[in-house]
């Protein structure tokens, strides 16, 4: 039991007591009775005349009543009823218990009685209450002064709501739900950083997330970084003139672009961000006058910001939200289309859908400026459908062939379904041209017949295995039992006067497509289906060793080979010859008796290498188009391998050289086998015409090995007219009669094509840069010293790595000239060679042959010169 005392002073720390005198609250603590109720119990009623004074000391009440918008929730201190008995009046409200209480009651009639007695009370109370009041009110109004100054300052900052949601399914989508979702409910109201590329709407990111936070009923405001001052007086404030951090008080701050903030504002922003503190500028004086620094204040706000980039300064003192670019979500492009139209439809009150040929065109585009430039190009094409449907009428046809001319027969891309919706095709949406995609044209969309051919089982699984497997044995074994020189086995004729000419002959039109009817690796292939049907498991590719070995193995064995041809005299020798293809072979079929597809191929093997270097020349490439892959391909068969997938797919083991088409970035690993247009049913792959030579300045992926291998193929060119460079200096034939003096030369002779490209690079690069420095002395010299230190710093130059491809094309068009001798004048004898193999006389049979002028024309223009 509490002393008189004890209650008068709990009864002190709340309204209206701590408004009345000592003796007064003690009159009324004498009084009091104490009451225990359960929850649920009503203390009194809307309407009604109250029973007693009541004092809540322990537990909750709730309070409603008609006038009262929302119900209010009362604990220990609240008092009710007691200006309602001293003026008879009935209550208001409605007070209820919510959980078991203790009260402090004092009975109407008990208080009734003390105000008869002492009338003082009544009139202390009355006059503290009224003083209280007026208080209140004036504090009102200042409130609503302060607010509506507040209100005129924020508003045109303020966000009223998002745009709309993050429309998409794919997983970089419910990434960034998750993240908004994590950051909103923040309880510590952390700053947030989000980042992307532009056009992401990362404006609506921030409202999103403010939206979906506790504070959404609070105010956001918004200021971008390349519309304020270099002091971001908006922001701060300038003297007197207050900023937004005072006016938004507890809100949300949004401050877009905040990676182009002026630098010496950096600081300011990280200090804001640590520990809630900023200085308004100092206040503009006249000239001469001190400019004194202003206070520090306390911001107590919420910040998100944007920026294109994430900013390292920031780094620790955020959350950081990355917004993906659409090129990495293309699944979403659709979903955002559609939102678009349904938009635009509702808008319009014209239903409006795409056609199966424009959704595939809209997601093989890269949109550089993302969610932005996509809203911008269906508005467009949803603007030039709505000019078509106001316009002329479209012709009249039956509904099961949809028009997409106006009456007139001129083309509009617009066409109207059967459900009245109008489906707008490819036609009417256009971007601006991609790099990657200038100047190629797919000759699968206009070529049904050569698509047809190449997905067919006849390239190149017939071809291979019904006519090139045996045609393969039949000219190894000819090489051997035959007879030995070019004049007399056709086969050898074959292999050195056709084959290695028109390898060099395709190779600008159709890069590296022997590889797709190569016999090495046909037979690679029995040894692998073999060891597959025994139940034998094939290794994984050593990935990470054979990138960094593998091409020089290739280049190793092919100068041996170059070196080998030269000393033993192959060409001539038929057996020799045989032996080289066996040597490949067995290459090939080692590899893929206990490696899975072509690990040969791609990595070791010299023929492949060299193939892989000049397809680079090529005016044709396959590729894939990169956002139809990503955004609507799950299984990657044409990778992988699987069965037959609809629409389209064809059962497939996978890209044997296990290449991608949508990651190629030049034509060096890609075989055109076509198991990928197989594969695709999503039509993704094109073989497409180009300018040639294209992969040689974009961005092919530039090696050590293939420089090394080019200079050693131009080397070789000069290799094979040794007796001719020995009588134009002079060197006695007799020291390179025997075998180790001859294969030492070869090496020698291959290695200075590269050794004087190399040699001529650093003299260049050394002269270029002592003329760059001999420029900048003048200045010196003058007192210019920093504006000298910037022009004495040498121009970067690309490194000799990238820039030795520029030889190619000569090294081309010195191998083609050299073997066009034999093709010209030694291969249109193929007939009387023939007879010749079999023991015949072909001196009747037809020949054509060029003249050696001929020959000497057409070796002057590519590049080998007179006298070979």
């Amino acid at each position: 039991m509490l002393s008189l005392q004890a209650v008068s002073s709990w009864l002190r720390q709340y309204l209206p007591f701590n408004l009345l005198s000592n003796s007064s609250v003690k009159l009324l603590a004498e009084l009091m009775e104490v009451e225990f109720l359960p929850a649920g119990k009503i203390l009194g009623r809307e309407g009604t005349n109250p029973a007693q004074l009541v004092v809540v000391r322990q537990g909750s009440v709730k309070v409603t009543g008609s006038n009262m918008p929302v119900p209010i929730d009362a604990g220990p201190g609240a008092t009710f009823f007691l200006i309602e008995l001293l003026l008879g009046q009935n209550t208001n409200t409605t007070v209820k218990t919510t959980s078991d209480c203790t009260l402090w009651v004092v009975p109407s009639a008990a208080l009734l009685a003390l105000a008869a007695r002492r009338p003082d009370f009544v009139l202390e109370l009355g006059l503290k209450m009224s003083q209280e009041m007026a208080g209140k009110v004036e504090q009102m109004e200042a409130n609503m002064q302060s607010e509506e100054r507040r209100n005129r300052a924020l508003q045109p900052y303020r966000v009223t709501t998002p745009r709309r949601g993050i429309v998409g399914n794919s997983k970089y989508a419910d990434r960034l739900r998750r993240q908004i979702v994590s950051a909103a409910r923040d309880p510590t109201r952390r700053s947030v950083l989000i980042f992307g590329e532009p056009g992401l709407c990362k404006d609506n990111i921030a409202a999103l997330l403010h939206f979906g936070s506790p504070d959404r009923l609070k105010p956001m405001v918004q200021v971008d970084c390349t519309e304020m001052d270099p002091f971001m007086t908006e922001l701060f404030g300038r003297g007197s003139r207050e900023g937004l951090l005072h006016w938004i008080r507890d809100g949300t701050l949004a401050i877009y672009n905040v990676h182009k903030a002026a630098p010496h504002m950096i600081p300011q922003l990280r200090q804001l961000l640590e520990t809630g503190v900023y200085q308004p500028a100092p206040a503009p004086v006249p000239l001469g006058s001190i400019d004194f620094p202003q206070a520090e204040r306390q911001a107590n706000c919420r910040i998100i910001m944007t920026a294109a980039q994430r900013v390292k300064a920031f780094d620790g003192l955020t959350t950081v939200v990355q917004a993906p670019p659409l090129r990495v979500r293309p699944a979403d492009i659709i979903d955002l289309e559609r939102y678009f139209l349904k938009v635009i439809s509702k808008r319009s009150g014209v239903k409006l859908t795409l056609t199966p040929e424009a959704e595939r065109q809209l997601i093989t585009y890269t949109f550089p400026n993302n969610i932005t430039e996509l809203e911008a190009v269906v508005e467009r094409a949803a603007v030039q459908a709505s000019s078509v449907e106001e316009g002329e009428p479209a012709a009249q046809t039956p509904a099961a062939t949809p028009q997409r001319t106006d009456a007139k027969g001129r083309y509009t891309g617009v066409s109207r379904s059967t459900s009245g919706s109008l489906a707008l095709d490819k036609d009417v949406f256009w971007f601006a041209a991609q790099s990657k995609d200038r100047f190629r044209w797919n000759m699968l969309n206009s070529l049904p017949l050569l698509r047809q051919f190449l997905r067919s089982d006849v390239f190149p699984e017939l071809i291979n295995h019904k006519v090139v497997k045996p045609i393969f044995a039949v000219v190894v074994a000819l090489l051997f039992i035959g007879p030995q020189d070019r004049a007399h086995n056709f086969c050898l004729s074959l292999f050195w006067n056709y084959w290695w000419p028109l390898m060099f002959v395709i190779y600008p039109f159709l890069g590296r497509i022997w590889c797709s009817i190569c016999p090495f690796m046909i037979y690679g292939e029995v040894m692998q289906r073999w060891r597959m049907a025994s139940g034998v498991v094939l290794r994984r590719w050593p990935r990470e060793e054979l990138e960094r070995w593998g091409g020089w193995f290739l280049f190793a064995l092919f100068a041996g080979i170059l070196v080998w041809e030269e000393v033993w005299e192959l060409q001539d020798t038929a057996y020799l010859s045989s032996w080289l293809l066996l040597i490949i072979t067995g290459g090939a079929v080692i590899c893929s008796a206990f490696f899975e597809r072509r690990l040969w191929c791609r990595y070791l093997c010299p023929i492949g290498g060299m193939n892989g270097l000049f397809a680079k020349l090529s005016m044709t490439e396959l590729r894939a188009r990169q956002g139809v892959c990503s955004g609507t391909c799950h299984t990657y068969h044409c990778y992988k391998g699987g069965p037959a997938e609809p629409p389209e797919g064809l059962e497939t083991l996978g890209c044997p050289v296990y290449s991608h088409p949508a990651q190629l970035t030049d034509n060096r690993n890609c075989v055109l086998c076509m198991t990928c247009l197989k594969a695709c049913p999503h039509r993704s792959i094109e073989v497409r015409l180009r300018l040639p030579g294209v992969d040689l300045w974009s961005d092919h992926k530039a090696t050590w090995y293939e420089v090394m291998l080019q200079f050693m193929l131009l080397g070789a060119v000069y290799l094979h007219r040794l007796p001719e460079l020995e009588d134009q200096f002079g060197v006695d034939p007799v020291l390179l009669a025997d075998k180790a003096p001859h294969i030492l030369a070869s090496i020698g002779v291959m290695a200075v094509p590269g050794l004087i490209a190399w040699g001529s690079d650093a003299v260049m690069r050394l002269a270029f840069n002592n003329s760059k420095r001999a420029a900048a002395a003048p200045a010196v010299a003058g007192g210019a010293a920093a504006l000298a230190g910037t022009a004495a710093a040498p121009v970067p130059i690309a490194p000799f790595l990238n820039l030795s491809y520029g030889y190619l094309p000569l090294v081309w068009g010195a191998t083609l000239s050299h073997y066009l001798r034999q093709f010209l004048e030694e291969a249109g004898n193929i007939l009387p060679v023939t007879a010749a193999t079999f023991g015949l006389d072909g001196s009747s049979l037809p020949s054509v042959t060029a003249d050696h002028a001929v020959t000497e024309f057409l070796q002057v223009c590519g590049g080998q010169g007179r006298g070979v």
